[in-house]
């Protein structure tokens, strides 16, 4: 599964297990303002990134390190191809 599928399918099913539905995930909507995810939300979509594509890309960052941006589906789907490109 490609980490755009991947993306998208774990927002979908975070929406439907909570009340919510969503058809259409497009890169470009905003995490918060145009899909409604909250903090919670996104930690569960994460979990269920981790699942489905083995791989946990936020672990190993350290504090001085810089936190790429979080804000769009496209971001989210940047994170998890880098990662998983990596050796």
């Amino acid at each position: 599964m490609s980490p755009s599928d991947a993306v998208a399918d774990a927002i979908r099913t975070v929406l439907r297990d909570t009340g919510r539905s969503r058809d259409a995930i497009e890169p470009q909507q905003l995490l918060a303002a145009d899909l409604g995810l909250d903090s919670l939300d996104l930690a569960q979509t994460i979990v269920l990134l981790e699942r489905s594509l083995g791989i946990d890309p936020f672990r190993d960052w350290s504090a001085a390190a810089p936190r790429p941006a979080l804000r769009t589906v496209s971001d989210l789907v940047a994170i998890y191809t880098k990662a998983l490109a990596s050796p």
